[in-house]
């Protein structure tokens, strides 16, 4: 288990990590996700042993490890860059480590085709990094990380410099490969749908704080705050009787006329454009008030309406969710 207890990180006057605690089960595959600036790789980077919190505790395995430099830690990390050795066969880029601890020849030989055969390249062994594609790059990157049977391994953006499809296909088989070494992973994305696809859990961050925590599910259906609202996914944003709530654009439809239904929440509003996504049409439409809201219309079942026309836009009110303005952190 890994337990960040408290953990603050200041540079100078300038705090970046605020009083952050969270409790990661051994096995799990858990994000933390967030744009750019929010803490998520500094908080990666005290976990690793590379930055030194300013405050707080770090605790794996139920041990502190305050005190312990980054070798010493039983971690070890993914970087983006991949960080391979260029003048080094994949072989011996993967045997690094192993090297160093002067484990026996034929222990690193096994440990090394091993490895390789996990990411499915093992007959890339005598080839050169610069030989290779940005997705057997990272394959191998993640190969040498794993050799050395860390308990945690920590990726920060491995997937930032892959193309969208290749991406794709590495979310899929970093999840599968997870669940065969039954290691935790702690994955560090700004990528919604990389955290969404992968994760066991999601920690969302934002500015230095946790706003919510919780499984892929619960993160999107029942967003806590306006922030993880609007980071992840679309959201439509209305206050209502002094509350804000959060609809999203799948779970309203559109109609010609008001419907009679208790259960239902309904607003006039008028077309204002369509969108075509390929399966979807993501259809805006604008309030009395001017305010702009989603929704998203199968292309084969559009309603015959054109832009100026007056409809409805309608969601279950059950599918509504309220939100907190103050981040949910436990």
């Amino acid at each position: 288990m890994v337990e960040l207890r408290n953990i603050v990180k200041r540079y100078d006057q300038t705090t970046v990590v605020h009083d952050l605690s969270l409790a990661i089960a051994s096995g799990e595959f858990i994000t933390l996700l967030g744009p750019s600036g929010c803490g998520k790789t500094t908080t990666l980077r005290m976990i690793a042993g590379f930055e030194k919190e300013s405050s707080g505790e770090i605790w794996l395995d139920g041990e502190s490890v305050q005190d312990k430099p980054a070798y010493a830690r039983n971690v070890n990390t993914v970087f983006q860059n991949y960080a391979l050795f260029p003048h080094l066969s994949i072989y011996e880029n993967v045997a690094f480590g192993l090297r160093v601890k002067k484990v026996p020849k034929a222990q690193i030989d096994s440990s090394v085709r091993d490895a390789l055969k996990l990411v499915q390249l093992e007959s890339f062994a005598s080839r050169k990094p610069d030989q290779l594609s940005g997705g057997q790059k990272q394959r191998i990157a993640i190969a040498r990380a794993i050799i050395n049977n860390p308990k945690v391994l920590l990726l920060d953006e491995p997937l930032g410099a892959l193309d969208q499809k290749l991406r794709k296909q590495m979310q899929v088989e970093l999840k599968h490969l997870q669940q065969q070494l039954g290691i935790t992973f702690i994955f560090v994305t700004h990528d919604q749908e990389e955290a969404l696809t992968m994760s066991n859990r999601i920690a969302v961050m934002n500015k230095g704080r946790i706003e919510q925590i919780g499984s892929p599910a619960e993160i999107y259906d029942r967003p806590a705050t306006s922030f993880v609202a609007d980071f992840i996914g679309e959201s439509n944003m209305l206050t209502e009787n002094g509350v804000t709530i959060a609809v999203r654009p799948e779970k309203t439809n559109l109609s010609l006329a008001r419907e009679d239904d208790p259960n239902l929440t309904q607003h006039r509003v008028r077309l204002q454009e369509r969108i075509y996504t390929g399966i979807h049409v993501k259809t805006v439409v604008k309030l009395p008030d001017g305010q702009e809201l989603l929704s998203l219309e199968k292309t084969d079942q559009l309603l015959p309406a054109v832009e100026g026309d007056e409809l409805y836009i309608r969601w279950r009110t059950a599918d509504a969710v309220a939100l907190q303005e103050e981040a949910v952190t436990s």
